[in-house]
């Protein structure tokens, strides 16, 4: 605050703002600057869309499925987790397209569709695709 004109030792009862707008001004500039840096992404290859239609799969395709019973299936062969992960590193193992897709229900446990998909990787899968639509499995 200032001295007053009017009289000796009298404040003067207004606020200078100039010095409160130039702080905000500064911050304003500063939050402009960070806040496109703060935006992260990752960066997905997405397939461009076609209007094929849909068949069977080829029966070439590693099709892992998971049901909101957390049961585990290899096209359309229940198998637990342990024999997955056998059997995958098996088929993997002398194949030169390392790509597995895995389909997991909308009712499945987020925690047990990221186990399953470990061991997908873990068994030697290079590319996880993840299916959109249900794949029907082989039992009820």
């Amino acid at each position: 605050m200032a001295m007053g004109a009017g009289g000796a030792g009298e404040y003067k009862s207004d606020i200078n703002i100039t010095p409160l707008v130039d702080v905000v001004l500064v911050l304003l500039i500063i939050f402009m600057v960070i806040t496109p840096l703060l935006q992260m992404g990752y960066d997905v290859k997405v397939p461009p869309r076609t209007n094929a239609p849909s068949g069977p799969p080829p029966t070439d395709l590693i099709i892992v499925s998971l049901t909101p019973q957390n049961k585990i299936y290899l096209n359309k062969e229940e198998l637990n987790a342990q024999t997955l992960s056998l059997r995958l590193t098996e088929i993997l193992k002398n194949r030169s397209n390392k790509t597995v897709f895995f389909s997991g229900d909308d009712g499945s446990n987020y925690g047990e569709v990221m186990k399953v998909m470990d061991l997908c990787r873990n068994a030697g899968a290079k590319n996880i695709g993840i299916v959109m639509e249900a794949v029907p499995v082989g039992g009820p």
